[in-house]
């Protein structure tokens, strides 16, 4: 995969195939022999999903401005650009279905799960096809014929559409028709030996003649179709922001198509009709080996069972510290948990007990990703309804969690919560909870600050930390920090935290450039990065400067890094690496050696443009010697990892360890689920006793 660059831009790598990159390395999981099969199944559906996102999105973005440059006939190189990204997008679609069809369907075919096509049904599955069809499909289908008084519909985004050519004996004409699968269970279990399905799509193409009675059906074909679903609207303090919002939202659904997918094979006159109607060029139409969006392998674990088709259950350490009255705890130390290893019901629990703990004055809490029936939210409106001030702010402009959060926002509401929706013209992505509680010895501060979410849904899924105190310093610029996003307050001299957009950036350039300034003393200098994307040009620069003058630089990057790795004269000294597992790696945590007095800090950002200028996130840089001992810990172990990370070669492709399929190769997220595994003691021996630690030793 390339792009054409100047030579300016040959120092970065595209973002979006780094992003497409990224999304291989997930298909790697499903291709995985030592993942359990319905996981590997889960992968592929995460890859899918992934692109739909990213179609809608960065295709659609690209698409936009490639258009216009072909108009305004200029910036050739945003055309080349998508047109480089749509083809690597086209080429992932094509390794995905094979995995699919060479790999893990014949493996599914082997325990118990098996799709049989129309061509294969029997008669007794057309009996109890036709059955199901006309009680529980039929119903709900409306057939729409496209002709000169009937114009092509408007298709909402992701549906499933079957096209049809109608044959009028009479008229000798030729007619063209849609319909639209309808929102159903897509799997369909057939007669007889269990484990044998058929798809909902299939169903309908077969029954379909049904619907239009008086023709033949001379040709069909299966679609699906992803629409640009970017937000267009200006923030304009005269307007009513939540209501522009949901008008926008509405729109969602209509944007320009951008992608027509359709099973291989199909009728070449229906695919020629359906891309001229949605203005689609023939690249836009990408024909797969079916069946039509793979997300529908989520639902696999509800129709194979066997323990060994799954990961073992999940083990998750119970808080060791007292929490039957966690403010007490809380007064005495600090608390640091590491999710999902760690519960997350703590962070629940301290909010349930602030909402009916009578000396608890006031709750604050920044929202920007919460789960489907979150109990954080439903424990803050029974705070507000035993009296407690609580202020929360709902980042309404969560991409894709807009609709929720606008209803947990009227929900606070009406519970009556003081309820923001975000900063114009930022987003808030800064993860922070405060708690004013009356004690003994007067107010006090309670804090919790995260690097992700207020999910307990997702909490289970991705690791992240988790950061609670009573410190007063941290409180003072928790406080601080509400007191601009709700009111009009300038940012102050902050005591303990860093915050975007106005000195976070300043401070990691900071620290990034005392370390080289180190290095170039002679003394050893070290940074050690752990974040989920790494797409800002300037800190890219200031990497490449702090690995000329001798720094050693580790970077855990789970996503998109444009940084080019290992490039002699340029970033040499600079090492890439890459952990796709069970959990999705989602934790920012940072070191710097600082000549022998360490920084290490966790945030909710990661290095890119968005989180560093246009966002409100926190950087608390951590002084608890419990807690920066256990966020050595964790990083060395990250650093030890052989058997899922991928490292960022100087071809600026990822290659796995070669000893990555041994044995006795060391899984980090493994060693994190069980503090037991023999191989904690070999690792740990081999830092403290034989001096092999990772923080100190950098050789890229």
């Amino acid at each position: 995969m390339s792009v054409s660059m100047s030579e300016d831009e040959a120092r970065f790598i595209n973002r979006d195939l780094s992003w497409l990159a990224f999304n291989d390395r997930v298909l790697e999981e499903a291709m995985d022999i030592h993942v359990p099969l319905l996981e590997r199944s889960k992968f592929l559906a995460i890859v899918s999903s992934n692109l739909d996102e990213f179609v809608m999105v960065r295709i659609a973005e690209l698409k936009r401005m490639g258009e216009s440059s072909k108009v305004e006939g200029a910036m050739r190189n945003e055309l080349q650009q998508y047109l480089d990204v749509r083809n690597a997008m086209r080429q992932q679609m094509e390794r995905q279905y094979t995995v699919w069809v060479d790999d893990i369907q014949p493996l599914l075919e082997q325990n118990n799960f098996t799709l049989i096509s129309p061509k294969d049904w029997s008669k007794s599955d057309r009996e109890s096809l036709a059955s199901h069809y006309r009680d529980s499909v039929e119903p709900t289908l409306t057939p729409l014929a496209v002709d000169p008084t009937r114009p092509f519909p408007l298709i909402a985004n992701q549906s499933l559409i079957i096209a049809v050519l109608l044959e009028d004996e009479q008229e000798q004409q030729v007619h063209r028709a849609l319909i639209v699968v309808p929102k159903l269970s897509r799997l369909v279990a057939l007669p007889g030996p269990p484990g044998r399905f058929a798809l909902l799509e299939d169903i309908i193409e077969f029954f379909a003649a049904d619907l239009f009675p008086g023709y033949t059906i001379g040709a069909s074909a299966q679609f699906r179709l992803t629409r640009d679903a970017s937000l267009e609207f200006e923030e304009d303090s005269a307007g009513d922001f939540l209501n522009d919002l949901e008008e926008e939202l509405r729109n969602r659904g209509r944007g320009n198509a951008v992608r027509l997918e359709v099973l291989a094979h199909g009728n070449a006159e229906l695919i020629e009709w359906m891309a001229r109607a949605l203005l689609l060029e023939k690249d836009n139409v990408v024909a797969v080996a079916g069946p039509l969006d793979l997300s529908l392998l989520f639902a696999l674990p509800q129709y194979c069972e066997g323990e060994d088709l799954v990961y073992p259950p999940a083990i998750v350490r119970p808080l060791s510290l007292p929490w039957e009255d966690p403010f007490a705890t809380l007064r005495e130390q600090e608390v640091f948990l590491h999710h999902p290893y760690d519960s997350f019901d703590p962070i629940v629990d301290i909010v349930r007990r602030a909402a009916s703990d009578p000396s608890v004055l006031a709750i604050k809490q920044t929202l920007y990703r919460v789960s489907g029936d979150s109990p954080i939210v439903h424990a803050l409106v029974e705070a507000a309804h035993n009296g407690k001030q609580v202020t929360v702010l709902v980042e309404l402009k969560a991409r894709f969690d807009e609709a929720a959060n606008i209803r947990w926002a009227r929900r606070l509401e009406e519970a009556g919560a003081h309820v923001i929706y975000g900063l114009m013209g930022l987003k808030v992505h800064a993860k922070l909870l405060l708690i004013i509680r009356r004690d003994d010895d007067g107010l006090r501060r309670y804090c919790h600050l995260g690097t992700g979410n207020y999910n307990d849904k997702t909490a289970r899924l991705y690791t992240d930390c988790s950061y609670l105190t009573s410190n007063l310093a941290v409180g003072r610029d928790v406080a601080a920090l509400f007191n601009v996003l709700t009111g009009f307050a300038q940012p102050p001299d902050w005591e303990k935290l860093a915050v975007a957009p106005s000195t976070m950036r300043n401070s990691f350039v900071r620290w990034i450039r005392s370390e080289a300034e180190h290095a170039r003393n002679g003394h050893p200098a070290r940074i050690i990065a752990k974040f989920n994307s790494l797409v800002d040009e300037e800190m890219v620069q200031e990497l490449y400067a702090a690995s000329t003058a001798g720094v050693h630089i580790d970077l855990i990057i789970r996503g998109m890094c444009i940084l080019r790795a290992g490039i002699p004269g340029l970033s040499e000294n600079i090492r890439v690496r890459s952990i796709i597992g069970r959990y999705l790696e989602h934790s920012r945590i940072f070191y710097f050696a600082n000549n022998g007095q360490p920084i290490w800090a966790i945030a909710s950002a990661d290095w890119m443009t968005r989180n560093l200028d246009r966002r409100v996130e926190h950087l608390l840089r951590i002084s608890n010697p419990l807690i920066v001992k256990t966020l050595a810990e964790i990083t060395r172990v990250f650093l030890s990892d052989t058997a899922k990370a991928r490292f960022l070669g100087p071809d600026d492709q990822y290659y796995r360890p070669t000893h990555c399929d041994q044995v006795d190769a060391i899984c980090a997220q493994s060693l994190f689920a069980d503090r037991h595994d023999p191989r904690w003691r070999h690792l740990r021996e081999r830092w403290y006793e034989q001096g092999d630690d990772p923080l100190l030793i950098g050789t890229p």
